[in-house]
């Protein structure tokens, strides 16, 4: 049972950060991502306020705070290190194991459906498929109806139909 009189701290003293992840900042991962600042009014008082990041944008740890580095270390919303290079040089973040040498984007619509059902993918990690590439974005698009039955995720067409209309 936790001390009621002791330090009250959503932050993990004893967290690190994993090997994944270096520098400092996080290009995200998720369709958004949401920290809080503390945002200094006029009379001197602080005020917190929410912010959103968006796929792709990149967050400094300064700017979103150790809660919120935390958080999303936790839950996968950043891209990797590895992620982020394959990503800056213009390719795909996610590498299917034993296909196409690692890169998606020539693999078929069937193939790219049976590697986000065999992947148990996230609706970011399937939007992540695409990365800017708006054909690559359209045959995720045709994957993800293959592997859910003609019932495709929201967030995946959403993120998806971004990318085509882009």
């Amino acid at each position: 049972m936790a001390d009621p009189y002791g330090k009250v701290s959503p932050v993990d003293e004893e967290y690190e950060t994993p090997d994944e992840y270096s520098g400092d900042d996080r290009m995200i991962k998720n369709l958004s991502f949401l920290y809080e600042v503390a945002v200094e009014q006029p009379d001197g008082t602080q005020r917190i306020e929410a912010r959103e990041a968006k796929h792709g944008d990149v967050v400094t740890l300064e700017q979103m705070g150790e809660i919120a580095r935390q958080k999303g270390e936790q839950s996968g919303a950043f891209y990797t290190d590895e992620e982020r290079e394959r990503i800056e040089a213009g390719g795909s973040p996610d590498a299917p194991a034993g296909g196409a040498g690692g890169d998606v984007s020539s693999l078929g619509e069937y193939e790219l459906a049976e590697y986000i059902k065999s992947n148990n993918l996230t609706v970011g990690d399937t939007v992540a498929l695409a990365g800017s590439d708006k054909d690559l974005a359209h045959r995720v698009l045709q994957a993800e109806n293959i592997a859910t039955d003609g019932e495709p995720r929201k967030g995946v067409e959403t993120g998806l139909t971004a990318i085509i209309e882009s």
